[in-house]
């Protein structure tokens, strides 16, 4: 039986896509800890691809559909955009926008949601962005 998410917090967050680029872009960076980056409490996270439609991501989460847009604030509508949605119990305690030049996730695990003490990734340069930026895949490590 899916378990209905609630929101602590509504708004819609770029400071941990930011905190995960800083990670890749540091000088010899082989992986990342997402739970290291952040400054909130969550137990998993869930990782949404490029084009997830809210209603998608929604039950996922197993939110009310009356609830979806405050829950999920945006839809990722562009190739270089994806979600994170952090949760601790049965509260989405964190929604954020996370830019792919600051790794990239894709293709998104099958196995999901991700514990906190999983939400380990192997940083891999992969050449780079049409804009000339490396590009970094962020792969999960197995623990």
């Amino acid at each position: 039986m899916m378990a209905l998410l609630t929101s602590a917090c509504s708004s819609v967050d770029d400071s941990v896509s930011a905190a995960i680029g800083n990670a890749v872009r540091e000088k010899h960076a082989q992986e990342i800890r997402i739970a290291a980056l952040t400054d909130f409490e969550w137990e998993k996270v869930y990782l949404f691809g490029p084009y997830a439609p809210r209603a998608h991501i929604c039950e996922v989460l197993g939110v009310e559909a009356r609830q979806c847009e405050r829950i999920v604030p945006f839809e990722s509508m562009d190739d270089g955009v994806m979600s994170l949605a952090f949760v601790s119990g049965t509260q989405v305690v964190r929604y954020a926008r996370h830019s792919r030049l600051n790794g990239d996730f894709t293709p998104v695990a099958n196995r999901q949601p991700i514990l906190a003490s999983e939400a380990v990734f192997k940083v891999v340069p992969s050449g780079l962005a049409q804009d000339g930026r490396p590009w970094v895949k962020l792969v999960p490590k197995a623990i």
